[in-house]
Formats: C-alpha cells, structure tokens, sequence
C-alpha cells in the first residue's frame, strides 16, 4: 500500500463487501423460512397462504431488518375481529383447543372460559370442547433458520479476502 488512504480505501471496501455478503445471508435464510412456512401453513382459507409474504432486507440504524408476515385479517362483520391477524389464530389456534395443542410458547393467555357464538357452542355440545387447534407454521420456521442463519453469517465473518 502505498499510503494511509489507500489503506483506508481497501479496508472500508472488504468491510462493505462483508457487509453485502451477510445482507445476501440473510436474504437467503428470509426466503427458506417463507418457503417453509407456506409449505407448513394450514389451508384455513382460500387465501391465507398466498397472503404470506416476506420483505428483503432493510438497514435500520445498522440493525439488519427482514420479516416473513401475513397482512390478512379475520374481518367480518364483528369489529373487535376485523383488524385482528388471522396468522395469529392460525398458529397458536383459539380456546381450549389451540392451547391443549400449542407446543410453542408465545406469552399471550387464552382467557375465555366459554364459546364466543352459537357455532363455537354447538362445536362445545359436539365434541365437549370449543376452538381451533394450533397449527405452528411461522414459529418453526423460525427455529429452523436460526442455526442455519448462525452457520452461515460465521463462515462469512471468518473469511477475509486478502
């Protein structure tokens, strides 16, 4: 090298490559975990799984951001459910069903001791309980990448170009 600013130059340049290169990482794991989670998703309406989609990375204050999300609502004609996430009933399911069958811890309490309308209380006369269970598809594609995600930004971070 010939001077300090040339020095500085081909520092600043592996960095930025680096950096590009765990933006690419984490691209790619992003797009396996929406891969895995469609395949995973329960088909409990025509739409759902066509609604999951994923974001390429964002920097946000050299945070790296990306998301696999739904953006499809309950609706309906009961307001309190028509902004509610229906990924969210999906995945960890809905009274006593979806939490005798949740396997994944997610902090929200199921709390209705009793049916929410005549469908969920006929439901409970059939079969001596009410809800639906939970069908974990996002949560699990989630652990799933996160070795991965580890495995790969550690290779990149080792190699250094010379």
């Amino acid at each position: 090298m010939k001077d300090l600013k040339e020095m500085e130059r081909t520092i600043t340049q592996k960095l930025e490559n680096k950096l590009r290169e765990v933006e690419d990482i984490q691209n790619k794991i992003t797009t396996q975990m929406w891969k895995d989670t469609k395949e995973n998703a329960p088909n409990i309406r025509h739409d759902y799984i066509s609604s999951i989609e994923k974001t390429k990375v964002e920097i946000k204050d050299g945070v790296y951001i990306s998301s696999v999300y739904s953006n499809l609502r309950v609706g309906g004609n009961i307001p309190k459910w028509v902004d509610v996430p229906l990924s969210a009933f999906a995945e960890w399911g809905t009274g006593p069903l979806g939490q005798d069958t949740n396997t994944y811890q997610h902090g929200y309490p199921y709390t209705t001791d009793e049916p929410w309308d005549s469908n969920t209380f006929a439901q409970y006369k059939d079969i001596g309980t009410w809800g639906t269970i939970a069908r974990p598809h996002f949560y699990p594609s989630l652990q799933k990448a996160i070795p991965t995600f580890k495995e790969e930004i550690g290779k990149a971070l080792k190699k250094w170009e010379h």
